[in-house]
C-alpha cells in the first residue's frame, strides 16, 4: 500500500513537471463607483439634487458597456431583504439621479436611502454602492442670537452645514423680509408634544420675546419664521391683567415636562401646549420670584422677597387631549400646582436653612446641577451665593421635592470667594460635571471646583476684550442619540458666552469643554472655540 501511494505521487510530480505552463492570460476590466456616504440637503425651498456618481473602468474608454439601475427606499438600504410593495422601488436607470424635493409634501421624510447598481454587460458583474439624502430643517441645530443693530430688533444665527459654518447676522429679516417690532428682551425653546405649531410629536418649539406683546410668542424658524402665535394671547385670561409683558427676562424649557416664565419678578409656567399661566403661591409672605431654572421636569427658584429658596413641580403638564389645544384654557386643569417651600427631610444638609438665608448673603444664581446617575430625574440644583468674603453654593436633590424618601437639600459648600465673582459675574451649570460651576467675568470665564477645600477658580478662557454678559450652555438635557448630529459636539458641554465690546457691538462665543471642563478639543469639521463678531448688542442666545 505504502509502495502505491509513493508511485501516485511520482506520477503527479512528473504531470506536473511535463506541463511547461504556456498560458495567454487576459486583463479583465473593473469598473470603480464612488459616492458620498451623505447628501445634506437644507429644506428651505422646492428643489431637485442631482447626485452624479464618480466612475472609472479599467480597459474601457467610455460607458457604452455600463447600465444602471438606482433603488430608492425610506426605511433602510436593505433592498434586497425587502419586498418591492415594503418600501423599495427602482426610480431611474440613467447614471445620474435627479431627486426632487418638496417641503410641503404631506408626510415628508426626512432620510431617503438609495442604491446605485452599476453593471458592466462585457463581464457580466455588477457593483453596488449606497447612499443617503438627508433633509435638514432650516436652522435645526443652530445657535440663533437675539440683539439690537443699528435701531432694531435683529434675530442673528449661527448654523452648521455640511463643513460650513453659515452666519447670518440677521436670519429673521433675509428669511421674511420684515423686522422684528420693539425692543429685544429673551428666547425661549422647548421640546413639546403638542402639534398645533408643526408636524408631529418632539416639536422644537422657539420663542421670541420683544416688549412689544403681539409680536413676541412662537416662531417657526424653519418656515422662514412663520409667527405661530403671540404672547399676548397665549397668557391665560386670569393672568392677562398682571401680566409684564414690557418685562420678560427668561423663558426656560431644557429639560422635561413644559417651561418656566419670568416676569418683573413673578413666575410663569407653560406646558405642553405653550399657554403661560401664574401658578399660585404655597409660601407665606410677599413672593419676588428673580432666578429660576429647570431642572429636568423640576425647578428651583429664588424669592428675593423671603430671601429664601424655593421650588415648583407641574404635574398637571399638559396631559390629555384637550391640553395640547393651546386654544383651551382650563386653571384647575393645567394650574393646580403651588411654589412650595423647600422640603424638610431625613438627611437633609444642616447648619444653614435654605428656606432663611442668612441675611449678609446675596443669592446670584440658580442653575442645573451634576446627574448623579443614569436616571433622567437624577439631576442636582445648585443655588450659589456671596457675602463680603465667602461664596455658598446649596445644592439639591428635586426628587426629595415632590418625593419623601429622598433628601431635598443635598449639601452645603463654604468657600473662599472667588476672584471675580461678584453682582455682575454672569453664571451656567451643566449636568456633566460634578462639584463645578462656570462664571465669567470681565473677559475670562473660570471654572469653579467649590466641592475642593477652599474652592479654587481656574481660568479656562480669555477673551481679545470686553466683558461677559451672558453664558447658557446648548443644552442641559441630553438629546436623543443622532439629533444634532452635525454640531460634532457634546452640547451638554457646549457653552455659549455674550462680551460686550463696547459701542453697540457684541462677540458671541462658543466654548466646546472637555470632560475636565477645560476648553476641548477641535471636531472632525469645527473649531472647538469659534468667536463671531457679526453681531450688535447681544440681549440672549439660545441653541434650537
Amino acid at each position: 500500500m505504502r509502495r502505491l501511494i509513493y508511485i501516485l505521487v511520482l506520477l503527479l510530480f512528473v504531470s506536473c513537471y511535463d506541463d511547461k505552463g504556456n498560458y495567454d492570460y487576459e486583463d479583465i476590466n473593473t469598473v470603480a463607483v464612488e459616492l458620498d456616504e451623505l447628501y445634506s440637503v437644507r429644506l428651505d425651498k422646492d428643489t431637485t439634487l442631482t447626485i452624479v456618481p464618480r466612475l472609472s473602468q479599467f480597459l474601457q474608454k467610455d460607458d457604452k458597456n455600463l447600465s444602471y439601475v438606482w433603488l430608492y427606499s425610506t426605511i433602510n438600504h436593505n433592498f434586497y431583504g425587502l419586498a418591492s410593495r415594503e418600501g423599495f422601488d427602482t426610480v431611474s436607470i440613467e447614471p445620474n439621479l435627479r431627486f426632487h424635493i418638496d417641503p410641503e409634501e404631506k408626510n415628508l421624510k426626512y432620510e431617503h436611502f438609495f442604491r446605485l447598481n452599476v453593471y458592466d454587460e462585457i463581464t457580466g458583474i455588477e457593483y453596488p454602492v449606497n447612499t443617503t439624502i438627508k433633509l435638514i430643517k432650516p436652522y435645526d441645530g443652530t445657535w440663533m442670537v437675539l440683539h439690537s443693530k443699528n435701531g432694531h430688533t435683529e434675530l442673528g444665527s449661527i448654523e452648521y452645514i455640511g463643513a460650513n459654518i453659515v452666519v447670518n447676522e440677521d436670519a429673521y429679516y433675509k428669511e421674511s423680509g420684515k423686522r422684528l417690532e420693539g425692543k429685544p428682551l429673551c428666547l425661549g425653546q422647548y421640546t413639546t408634544s403638542v402639534k398645533y405649531y408643526g408636524t408631529g410629536s418632539g416639536w422644537n418649539m422657539f420663542y421670541v420675546f420683544t416688549d412689544v406683546a403681539r409680536e413676541a410668542g412662537v416662531y417657526c424658524q424653519w418656515k422662514k419664521f412663520e409667527k405661530k402665535d403671540s404672547l399676548s394671547r397665549m397668557v391665560a385670561p386670569m393672568a392677562q391683567a398682571g401680566f409684564d409683558f414690557q418685562h420678560v427676562e427668561m423663558m426656560d424649557g431644557d429639560g422635561s415636562a413644559s417651561a418656566l416664565l419670568l416676569s418683573n419678578g413673578v413666575l410663569y409656567q407653560i406646558p405642553r401646549a405653550g399657554k403661560v399661566y401664574k401658578p399660585g403661591s404655597g409660601l407665606t409672605g410677599e413672593v419676588k420670584i428673580t432666578l429660576a431654572t429647570k431642572v429636568m421636569n423640576n425647578a428651583l427658584l429664588y424669592d428675593e422677597a423671603g430671601h429664601r429658596f424655593a421650588f415648583y413641580y407641574n404635574k398637571s403638564d399638559g396631559l390629555g387631549v384637550k391640553k395640547y389645544d393651546p386654544l383651551y384654557f382650563n386653571e384647575g386643569e393645567e394650574n393646580s400646582d403651588l411654589i412650595q417651600s423647600i422640603p424638610v427631610r431625613d438627611g437633609n444638609a444642616t447648619g444653614v436653612d435654605p428656606n432663611k438665608l442668612s441675611p449678609d448673603q446675596k443669592v446670584l444664581y440658580v442653575g442645573t446641577g451634576y446627574q448623579f446617575d443614569q436616571g433622567w430625574t437624577s439631576t442636582y440644583a445648585y443655588g450659589l451665593a456671596k457675602s463680603n468674603d465667602k461664596c455658598f453654593v446649596y445644592e439639591f436633590n428635586p426628587r426629595g421635592f415632590t418625593y419623601s424618601d429622598y433628601v431635598s437639600f443635598n449639601a452645603y459648600y463654604q468657600i473662599d470667594l472667588p476672584k471675580g465673582l461678584d453682582e455682575n459675574a454672569c453664571f451656567a451649570s451643566t449636568p456633566p460635571y460634578s462639584g463645578i460651576i462656570f462664571y465669567a467675568s470681565g473677559n475670562t470665564v473660570y471654572r469653579l471646583d467649590f466641592k475642593q477645600a477652599g474652592g479654587k477658580a481656574t481660568a479656562i478662557y480669555t477673551h481679545s476684550g470686553g466683558k461677559a454678559t451672558k453664558m447658557k450652555f446648548a443644552k442641559r438635557k441630553a438629546p436623543g442619540e443622532g439629533v444634532f448630529a452635525a454640531y460634532e459636539f457634546d452640547l451638554q458641554r457646549s457653552l455659549g458666552v455674550s462680551f460686550d465690546m463696547g459701542n453697540g457691538k457684541s462677540d458671541f462665543v462658543i466654548l466646546n469643554l472637555s470632560s475636565t471642563g477645560s476648553v476641548g478639543a477641535n471636531s472632525a469639521t469645527y473649531p472647538a472655540t469659534q468667536v463671531y463678531s457679526d453681531f450688535g448688542e447681544v440681549t440672549d442666545f439660545v441653541f434650537i
